[in-house]
């Protein structure tokens, strides 16, 4: 991403999405203890403010609020972030899933805020394995959706973020977390984070070709 003004003091800001039960929020627990890096949940700052407001009691009600109620709720927390300063991994959605619809998790507007993007890591799983951590998860309202469902969200989110890496051209990493690898999972999590740290800090931005003037008569 284009140098530029830091907003809120952020230097290095990565990005973590993946479908639910694939292990994202896991896996970015590997930075736990790292004073290095402040470690963010949008949805625990989306809660934490639709409590405060009334609109919800559970946090796995925000995905079934009213459009202009959720959109409150994700633009207080991302400006919330956008205050934060140093070193932040944000961890998010890139979709909402609600039976069969799909909602942006990662809306384009909310880069105005987050200016200093390095990269993004989308956090996968095979579909049986996410189906089959979503049945054993006792701790959320885990809904129990069919396989094609699950590989269309897959899909839908590998695309969201190939769109943004591409358009800021800043780095995506995919980390497939399959079931006993957790371990694995968040060492190469670790390791991929830090290396951006330190390479985005000696990497210029290329400058854009200059443009052909045309001459009166319409000729270059």
């Amino acid at each position: 991403m284009a140098k530029g003004k830091k907003i809120g003091g952020i230097k290095n800001l990565i990005i973590v999405v993946g479908t639910p039960s694939a292990g994202k929020t896991s896996i970015v627990k590997a930075l736990e203890g790292d004073q290095n890096y402040k470690i963010i949940n949008l949805g625990d700052l989306m809660y934490e403010e639709g409590v405060k407001k009334g609109y919800i009691k559970d946090r796995d009600e925000i995905r079934y609020l009213d459009p202009e109620k959720s959109e409150e709720l994700r633009t207080a927390a991302i400006e919330a972030v956008s205050k934060l300063d140093g070193n932040v991994v944000l961890d998010t959605h890139a979709s909402v899933e609600q039976h069969g619809r799909f909602l942006p998790g990662l809306a384009y507007y909310m880069f105005k805020y987050l200016k200093h993007t390095k990269g993004f890591f989308y956090i996968d799983a095979e579909t049986n394995e996410i189906l089959e951590r979503r049945k054993k998860d006792k701790t959320r309202a885990r809904e129990i959706e069919p396989e094609w469902l699950i590989n269309t969200q897959r899909d839908i989110n590998l695309a969201i973020i190939s769109y943004y890496s591409t358009h800021f051209n800043v780095p995506m990493y995919v980390i497939n977390n399959r079931n006993g690898k957790l371990e694995e999972s968040k060492a190469a999590f670790k390791e991929h984070v830090k290396k951006i740290i330190n390479l985005q800090s000696t990497i210029k931005t290329p400058k854009a070709p200059k443009t052909i003037g045309m001459s009166k008569d319409g000729e270059n």
